[in-house]
């Protein structure tokens, strides 16, 4: 039984008019507190920042109004909670013409939070270099720095340290002053410093450069309370703890490299062609040999983040899907080329996957022969592929001016999906509601990108449960009440992936709303280090109690709740349906227990739009009463078969990152066999002691196991001769 709802004050909000501000005008400011009319933005108003933002922005759409560019923090950033330190940034992208979502990191968020928990822009200002900065004592000011046009992100963060001091500052390149339409926004340094899906470009359209933010940060948290503190405290531990969380901390997303080629997942050549996993280990291996710092968000104990050194002596942030978008799948495998073209991309303020899907439509147009008028063909020479020099060259027109016009005919700026139509080349890149996805062979992660309300951006669709995360136990234990059909753990199975990533995305919409990291998160749940309902008493926002209907729905089912009616308040701002199915995943999407099963759990209809029932439900208990209604429960999975008599035999264990450092990356098990994957996981933590907590948390096995590509279950039976491969990776990145 949840404890009342105590009296909390309301989300703070503050509107900025740009265009009101640069005129002098006394009402270009105005603080205070979101409110409506309407009873359920009302409701979600008052949970959290970024709910707040949420409701302010259906509010305006609803009356036919303009969509401020919105930044948001959650009550966990402003509490000062361990690895709590994200912005969710929220405006209209020029790349889709659809309202767009972003995490950024930094201490940007922490920085907001001690002005305010909801800025709001709006108007649009023509200073040269407009930098919008909120200073300690709640001053706005809005100047001109015509130093700053034109320039990378990073040396206007540098020019914008000596003229207003320390602070943290979200900015843009010359691709977002342009306008390209996936121009991405930057905060802060490292890997953690970059959001795109057109985000930076939406920030453009208002005419700033950057936004600083120089008041200080909210403090550690630390509170008079004994019994927040002792929360505090166990989080901390639980976070230190995960083997996931530690894997992805010395991987820095990089681990994802060898779980994409045990999978048989990664490809080439605008994700065409498969690659052999021995391009992904030594791409792991290389990322390794290259990393020099350690970053992250601040505050937590398992940062994420590395910064590598390229060839020339250049350090920059990385992580796993951009280095896969512009390496393999331009055909670069070398790790060096594809930090060096992340840096290009860095420096002119584009988001490195969709500049990835852009490049590899040029090259394949190029292969077939469709480039209208062969422009820019001295420099592309023969071929595109693996050519790092023609693919910068390319990157650099843009911000010269050539390709971004929408009337030219190689539009590089306006997005792969546009770049598709005019090339007729639709079907030879993926894409997600309109922006650039990639395809994977686990089903749950195709269903979330294509048909879940995010959009394709892996960092908010990752269904981390399956494919690399837990086992079919775990899952269930996770998941409940809801039961799981025959097959669902399996990544390659359609079976209940409908029921699985309406679970995910509610989880994580709510804990973006709540301001904690997802991923945090993930790593905690899948490796057993608490359960739902621990999550959720040390993150959820205290209002939540007001939920109707939720006096009795445990504190886990409670943010669920939450979760389920941010994502409904969002299909209704990006319209429903948003976007046709794309061509490339309809197929799989169609399969029993995907798409369908989806659209029953949210209460869709097959149009897209939600029911009467699921509109009235949302904001209360009854939004997960409603879910999968009409779907029959699934079959009791099949019984175990019989053991078959054993004999000596032995295994090979491989695995990478910090399980290979405790049980090498190849390790030779001598056991008894037929045995279950568990017992082989149990005589390898007898075996080498060191490796035990990185194999089993609570009884569980931790790592995902893997037979010839193909995930396998904790009892299906281990054979003489078999290679395993061992995964601890988190899904995203």
């Amino acid at each position: 039984m949840s404890s009342p709802a105590r009296e909390a004050p309301r989300p703070r909000l503050l509107e900025v008019d740009l265009t009101a501000l640069e005129d002098g005008a006394h009402d270009a400011v105005r603080r205070g507190a979101f409110t409506s009319p309407d009873p359920l933005l009302q409701r979600v108003g008052g949970w959290t920042g970024p709910a707040a933002a949420l409701a302010l922005a259906v509010a305006r759409e609803r009356g036919a109004g303009d969509l401020p560019f919105l930044v948001a923090v959650g009550e966990c950033v402003r509490r000062g909670l361990p690895t709590a330190a994200r912005a969710t940034v929220l405006a209209r992208s020029p790349l889709t013409g659809r309202p767009s979502e972003g995490q950024v990191g930094s201490d940007l968020a922490r920085r907001l939070a001690s002005v305010t928990d909801v800025l709001a822009i709006a108007g649009r200002t023509s200073l040269p270099g407009a930098v919008l900065v909120l200073g300690g004592d709640g001053a706005v000011e809005l100047s001109a720095h015509p130093e700053l046009v034109g320039l990378a992100p990073e040396a206007v963060h540098g020019r914008l340290v000596r003229s207003l001091g320390e602070g943290a500052f979200l900015r843009i390149g010359p691709a977002g002053e342009r306008g390209i339409a996936y121009a991405n926004l930057a905060s802060g340094h490292g890997p953690q410093s970059f959001v795109g899906r057109g985000l930076g470009a939406a920030l453009g359209v208002r005419g700033l450069k950057a936004l600083a933010v120089t008041a200080p940060p909210v403090g550690d948290g630390a509170v008079g309370d004994g019994l927040k503190n002792a929360q505090r405290r166990a989080l901390a531990r639980a976070l230190t703890s995960s083997p996931r969380l530690l894997a992805r901390s010395a991987g820095g997303t990089l681990e994802l490299a060898s779980a994409f080629g045990v999978r048989g997942d990664l490809r080439a050549h605008g994700y065409r062609d498969p690659l052999d996993r021995r391009v992904g280990e030594r791409l792991s291996d290389a990322a390794r040999e290259a990393r020099v710092e350690r970053r992250g968000c601040k505050g937590c104990p398992t940062p994420c983040g590395w910064v590598f050194e390229t060839g020339s002596g250049a350090r920059r942030g990385a992580r796993f899907s951009a280095v896969y978008a512009l390496g393999a799948n331009l055909g670069l495998e070398e790790f060096d080329d594809a930090l060096g073209l992340l840096a290009l991309c860095d420096d002119l303020g584009i988001d490195a996957v969709e500049a990835g899907a852009v490049l590899a439509l040029v090259a394949r147009a190029r292969e077939r022969g469709r480039l209208p008028g062969e422009p820019l063909g001295e420099t592309l020479g023969e071929t595109l592929w693996g050519r790092r020099d023609a693919l910068e060259a390319l990157l650099r027109g843009l911000v010269s001016g050539e390709g971004e016009e929408e009337h030219s005919p190689l539009p590089l700026g306006l997005g792969a999906a546009t770049l598709a139509r005019r090339l007729a080349l639709e079907g030879e890149v993926p894409l997600a509601g309109g922006e650039a996805a990639r395809p994977e062979s686990s089903l749950a992660a195709v269903l979330g990108a294509c048909v879940g309300a995010r959009g394709a951006e892996p960092l908010r669709t990752f269904p981390f449960l399956v494919g690399d995360g837990a086992d079919r136990e775990r899952i269930a234990a996770l998941v409940a009440p809801l039961a799981l059909p025959p097959g669902a753990e399996d990544p390659r199975s359609g079976a209940g992936k409908g029921r699985l990533v309406w679970w995910h995305e509610n989880l994580v919409t709510a804990l973006d709303a709540a301001g904690f990291c997802a991923f945090s998160a993930a790593g905690l749940l899948a490796d057993g280090a608490c359960d739902l309902d621990e999550l959720a008493g040390w993150v959820a926002p205290e209002t939540l109690g007001d939920l109707p209907g939720g006096g009795d729905l445990s504190p886990g089912r409670r943010l669920l709740a939450m979760g389920a009616t941010l994502v409904g308040l969002f299909r209704e701002l990006a319209g429903s349906p948003p976007v046709a199915t794309p061509g490339w995943a309809r197929g799989n999407l169609e399969l029993p227990g995907m798409a369908p099963e989806y659209r029953a759990f949210r209460g869709l209809q097959p149009g897209g739009a939600p029911t009467a029932a699921a509109r009235e439900a949302l904001g209360t208990a009854r939004i997960l009463e409603l879910a999968g209604s009409g779907i029959p429960s699934p079959p009791a999975p099949p019984a175990s078969p019989a053991p078959a008599p054993t004999a000596p035999g032995a295994v090979v264990l491989r695995s990478s990152g910090t399980l290979a450092e405790r049980l090498g990356p190849r390790a030779r098990l001598e056991l008894r066999l037929p045995a279950t994957v568990r017992a082989v996981l149990e005589r390898a933590a007898e075996h080498w002691p060191a490796a035990a907590d990185h194999l089993f948390s609570n009884g569980r096995p931790l790592p995902a196991v893997y037979r010839d590509g193909v995930r396998v279950g904790s009892e299906e039976a281990v054979t003489d001769g078999d290679g395993l491969d061992l995964v601890l990776a988190v899904s995203g990145g």
